[in-house]
């Protein structure tokens, strides 16, 4: 027979009594737990944010500078290019990711600038704004705060500089232990000579012989450049960049051919300056490659984004130029460009 320690009254009570300390404990926890996941409050249409690789560099570093926004899929958003607010750096190069969706189905899309400062001192990235729209939705702006960038010298900060260059040690005559090698050395060097002027010889009498290579007139040149670069993926940023460099180093290369002047190795104001000295060069044509010159500089040195309609005219300035100072004993028929078919389409 076993003996119950508790009688069956008291498990009884004693079950009642947990049951009411527990009860309203839970009702709590559900409650708090209902409240909480209503008071979480939907995402806006979208979103923009600015983010820097670093808030302190020395001069010369590289600071990366990326905008990104993330939307509803039937939301658009337009955003001004920062590029030419971006006041205190240089840019050297800029880009923009693919678009990439997310789990949610929201899109992301991320463009980006390579900065560098050559001056020390406090930089504030400006403040970037946007504004969206899209089917029932109602507009609205976003905005992205500014961003400090702290731009520090390379040298010490207590301005001592480095003191560890040795004095130059006095001079030590060196005296020959084996006379003998002065002369094996000189021997070597008489035969080294008589190697070269056999070389020198044997390579003059073939190039006597070998047919001289045609040289490619500037103007036949210019026009070749001219049809490959009108080729350019002009959809991707990074092309484009380079098509504008492209295009000024063909009509610089073919104005160094033409008129005698090292536009290649000169600036922009340096050739602008010297133009007037180009006997051949007639004024007209003077002020269209300034123009060519200017607007090229805009999209290769400030970060300027052309429209479709301004690189074509950029290509127009280009090829009207180099056909309109062609010399005149060039002046013969030649293949019809891309643009000359367009027009003749059109």
């Amino acid at each position: 027979m076993r003996c119950d320690p508790q009688p069956r009254w008291r498990r009884t009570r004693a079950s009642c009594v947990a049951a009411v300390v527990l009860l309203p404990l839970l009702l709590a926890c559900n409650a708090a737990g209902e409240e909480a996941g209503a008071g979480e409050s939907p995402k806006p249409p979208a979103e923009l944010r600015a983010a820097v690789d670093r808030v302190t560099a020395t001069t010369g570093d590289l600071i990366t500078y990326e905008v990104e926004v993330e939307r509803d899929p039937e939301v658009t958003v337009e955003l001004a290019d920062p590029g030419v607010d971006i006041a205190g750096f240089r840019i050297v190069d800029l880009g923009q990711d693919p678009p990439e969706t997310l789990a949610t189905g929201r899109i992301v899309e991320r463009r980006w600038y390579q900065l560098r400062a050559d001056l020390v001192g406090a930089y504030t990235l400006p403040a970037l704004s946007a504004a969206y729209s899209g089917p029932g939705v109602d507009g609205g702006d976003l905005r992205a705060p500014e961003i400090p960038v702290e731009v520090e010298s390379v040298l010490p900060a207590d301005g001592t500089e480095v003191t560890d260059i040795r004095d130059i040690k006095p001079l030590r005559r060196i005296e020959p232990e084996r006379p003998w090698l002065l002369w094996v050395g000189i021997a070597i060097a008489v035969l080294a000579l008589a190697a070269a002027g056999w070389w020198w010889w044997r390579r003059r009498r073939k190039g006597d012989e070998a047919p001289e290579t045609p040289r490619i007139p500037p103007y036949d040149l210019a026009i070749q450049e001219l049809e490959r670069l009108r080729r350019t993926d002009f959809s991707n940023l990074r092309e484009l960049r380079r098509y504008y460099f492209a295009v000024s180093a063909v009509v610089r290369a073919y104005v160094e051919g033409r008129f005698g002047l090292n536009a290649t190795d000169l600036t922009t104001e340096e050739i602008l300056s010297r133009l007037g000295g180009l006997i051949r060069l007639d004024p007209n044509q003077a002020r269209r490659l300034e123009r060519f010159l200017v607007a090229t500089d805009q999209v290769k040195f400030a970060a300027h984004l052309p429209e479709p309609e301004e690189i074509d005219r950029t290509y127009e300035q280009a090829l009207g130029f180099v056909r309109a100072t062609r010399p005149s004993d060039e002046a013969r028929e030649e293949p019809a460009s891309d643009l000359d078919r367009t027009e003749k389409a059109a």
